[in-house]
């Protein structure tokens, strides 16, 4: 339990400054209710309630076609889908064969695609 708060913890937190530092947007809760483009917003929510329902790896598949176009929009979708992820109860994701483990490394692919690879490697690093 304590090892899923901190994972969940170190994940928010990550998005949460790749959010102020790229987008100035300065939030606790990191949700689709922050994007303000509205087909943007539907986007983010439409593969979070696909992942809810327990299709997690489609949703996966669903943002890195999205992330082939490489814009800021679709960064931001998939920082938000990364943070809700990793809010979801590690049995959910047991019973749906996805693990925190791709979380973290679904996050830190996503950042490096943007370049900020470093970033992501400073949040999670590991002695």
């Amino acid at each position: 339990m304590f090892e899923q708060d901190y994972f969940m913890r170190l994940v928010r937190d990550l998005v949460r400054a790749a959010v102020k530092l790229i987008f100035h947007i300065e939030t606790e809760e990191i949700s689709p209710y922050m994007i303000e483009n509205p087909e943007t917003r539907q986007t983010a929510e439409n593969l979070i309630e696909t992942s809810l329902s327990g299709n997690i790896r489609l949703a996966e598949e669903e943002l890195s076609g999205l992330l082939a176009q490489n814009t800021l929009e679709n960064l931001l979708i998939g920082l938000t889908f990364y943070s809700r992820l990793s809010e979801l109860d590690e049995d959910f994701l047991t019973e749906h064969q996805f693990s925190t483990e791709e979380i973290k490394n679904g996050l830190q692919s996503l950042l490096r695609q943007y370049g900020l690879g470093a970033m992501a490697e400073t949040f999670f690093f590991e002695n």
